[in-house]
């Protein structure tokens, strides 16, 4: 496959316990891991989407889902997701890989966007909007240089590092130029993720109050969403502080 200069790898498996087969559970009329891949392919400096699946029987149908719908796909180790990223990366390979994990059905566009141009403006091994964490959980965005990501690849020997894939450049801090992007925000504990079955009659709700009808809504108009129904914050976000820094939701 050509080199390209940024690619976004979604994370992607049917295999999880809380919540089995969720990247193919329905909303809005689609399957969750359909919203991961069209988001990503919406950001403009996006050059290519592959979806990383685990070698797993139970992961046929999310292969045979990305080859129905002509989305590149790459299989590899369950456990070690690491040498999984390695492998996309030898078979399609790039400049600048965006890791993204599946059960973040509102990635933000433009926010993929922002983190790509920073990555290169301060020519930076690793950029993300999780360290600091203060996006809702469901937003998170990692960028990390490609031949970066090779190295740790071949040196990273720890359990947690090969299935953690950018835990050890985050740990080894002074090894890695890297900056993070808070946007001023402070809500870690907020749910925008899929991760258990509130998180998904959660995600439901919002679907259908919005990301239905834009199906590419921003970060700012699913919080304006939340701001305005905080009974869908007490899905699964229950007692979850939540407030906006001021004229942060300009109209």
């Amino acid at each position: 496959m050509n080199h390209v200069k940024n690619q976004v790898v979604i994370q992607a498996r049917m295999g999880s316990s809380r919540l089995p087969g969720k990247t193919m559970l329905d909303l809005g009329g689609r399957p969750v891991i359909y919203h991961v891949v069209s988001r990503c392919r919406a950001a403009l400096a996006v050059d290519r989407v592959v979806v990383a699946i685990p070698d797993l029987p139970i992961d046929d149908r999310l292969e045979q889902w990305c080859k129905d719908n002509d989305v590149y796909c790459v299989r590899g180790s369950a456990e070690d997701v690491l040498s999984r990223y390695v492998k996309a990366l030898d078979a399609f390979p790039c400049t600048t890989l965006v890791r993204i994990t599946a059960d973040c059905p509102l990635v933000d566009p433009g926010m993929l966007d922002s983190l790509l141009s920073l990555h290169e403006a301060l020519g930076n091994d690793y950029t993300s909007n999780v360290s600091p964490p203060n996006f809702p959980k469901g937003l998170d965005i990692e960028v990390v240089d490609a031949d970066v990501l090779r190295r740790v690849g071949s040196i990273a020997e720890q359990k947690s590092h090969r299935e953690h894939v950018t835990l050890y450049v985050r740990e080894k801090t002074g090894e890695f130029k890297m900056s993070g992007m808070s946007y001023g925000l402070n809500m870690p504990a907020v749910r925008l993720t899929l991760d258990n079955n509130d998180d998904y009659l959660a995600l439901q709700k919002i679907f259908a109050l919005l990301a239905s009808e834009r199906p590419l809504c921003s970060m700012y108009e699913v919080l304006r969403l939340l701001q305005q129904h905080p009974e869908i914050l007490a899905i699964n976000s229950a007692g979850v502080p939540f407030e906006l820094p001021a004229g942060f939701l300009k109209s």
